[in-house]
């Protein structure tokens, strides 16, 4: 914690306590490539394998990636813990996927979106 001071006039000065929480500057680059078989009806070979810079913070407990088939609409997050690449499985046949990866902290505090890439599975 750190001290601000401010000078007032004619009365003194005031001190307001100010914590600074400082966080990962740079928005990690998401990429993504699949495996599929389109003839298979099986879609559990049907994977998009998803790959991210990792985040340099200090306090990064892991990443969370969601997954959807509308642009920024997504289901709830699968909590991968603190791996960088992560294969997305079970994906159906005919549809296009959209992906995001958000970092959080040993706080729990989870970070905005980083880019979305999708990819469609034939």
């Amino acid at each position: 914690m750190a001290t601000i001071t401010v000078a007032v006039t004619k009365r003194g000065n005031v001190s307001i306590p100010v914590t600074l929480t400082v966080t990962s500057g740079s928005t990690p680059n998401l990429t993504t490539t699949s495996n599929s078989t389109g003839s298979s009806t099986s879609n559990s070979s049907n994977i998009a394998s998803l790959t991210w810079n990792p985040d340099t913070s200090t306090n990064l407990a892991g990443y969370k990636v969601y997954v959807g088939t509308s642009s920024g609409v997504y289901g709830s997050s699968i909590n991968v813990g603190n791996v960088t690449p992560y294969a997305v499985t079970n994906l159906e046949v005919g549809n296009t996927y959209n992906f995001g990866v958000t970092a959080y902290n040993t706080s729990g505090v989870e970070s905005s979106f980083w880019n979305e890439v999708s990819k469609s599975i034939y």
